[in-house]
């Protein structure tokens, strides 16, 4: 449910790290930046995440989780099966899908607190504060930012 012009979204921050947790490790073990892991792959972010899982686990853990049977996993296969949708974020990435268009329209390559309170306060609901985290936990290098292109990769995650 989106939030309604004015209304502020509630965000579980801890849900939102998670996600990004797992999409920068996603991103970091997929090799050929082809947007797919294959088991090897899955095997090593699963134990960058503390979940040791054998050779044959992780194969029969894509087994399960590739939908699209290409012998590979997608970001969006991986949240699936770590159960990233059941978080309950689809109001929030309703809401940062709907200031990307002020965002693009800025014309800034980053996103910091301040541009996206702007942003979100021309289309609905969430405090400075809320902005300011949100950002923080989508931001990996902790430089106070992320690019317009995470962003949007994040918001159509959620």
């Amino acid at each position: 449910m989106a939030a309604a012009p004015g209304r502020p979204v509630t965000v579980d921050f801890e849900a939102l790290s998670y996600i990004s947790s797992l999409v920068e490790a996603f991103q970091a073990f997929d090799s050929d930046n082809d947007g797919l892991v294959t088991a090897p792959e899955l095997r090593g972010l699963l134990a960058s995440l503390g979940l040791d899982k054998s050779e044959a686990e992780a194969r029969d853990m894509l087994a399960r989780a590739d939908a699209d049977r290409d012998g590979r996993l997608s970001v969006e296969e991986l949240l699936d099966v770590m159960n990233a949708g059941e978080l309950g974020l689809g109001a929030l990435g309703e809401l940062l899908q709907s200031a990307l268009p002020a965002l693009e329209a800025a014309g800034g390559a980053l996103v910091g607190a301040d541009e996206l309170a702007r942003a979100i306060g021309a289309v609905g609901g969430a405090s400075a504060e809320d902005c300011a985290a949100i950002v923080e936990c989508l931001d990996g290098d902790g430089d106070g930012a992320i690019t317009i292109e995470e962003f949007r990769f994040m918001a159509d995650l959620l």
